[in-house]
């Protein structure tokens, strides 16, 4: 397995992050930008030549040139599964039934759904069935 490809801020203008990456990177990989004792969620943008360009989607209040950045090699996810469509999420699926007030504090996460709910399950066909879009 190889390691994550890691970076340094070389610019801020807003929530837009200039980065020298030390190794590839993709077009729409997610990052996490560090500022302080927060860690901050980002993705890339834009490559050109040696530099990525990174939203970073909380306040980049903090965040200094020469800050450390370590790529995932991943591209923004977000988890599906049972109880999804009776909860309230952002843009990057934190469930905002387990915050307080109107905004997050800056590098908290949620977890979407809980591992250890266990949801009942009542198959509506067995096995063998014949089933076509719109059977339920």
């Amino acid at each position: 397995m190889t390691s994550p490809t890691t970076g340094t801020v070389t610019g801020i203008t807003a929530n837009l992050v200039e980065i020298r990456p030390e190794g590839p990177v993709l077009q729409n990989e997610m990052c996490q930008v560090q500022a302080g004792d927060a860690s901050l969620l980002g993705e890339v943008i834009k490559v050109t030549g040696d530099t990525a360009f990174v939203q970073v989607f909380d306040s980049t209040r903090g965040l200094t040139v020469g800050s450390p950045v370590i790529f995932s090699g991943q591209r923004l996810v977000v988890q599906l599964g049972p109880g999804i469509l009776s909860k309230k999420y952002d843009g990057l699926q934190n469930d905002l039934d387990k915050f307080e007030g109107i905004f997050l504090q800056r590098g908290l996460r949620s977890e979407p759904l809980d591992p250890d709910h266990r949801w009942s399950f009542v198959p509506l066909a067995t096995v063998g069935d014949p089933i076509r879009a719109g059977d339920w």
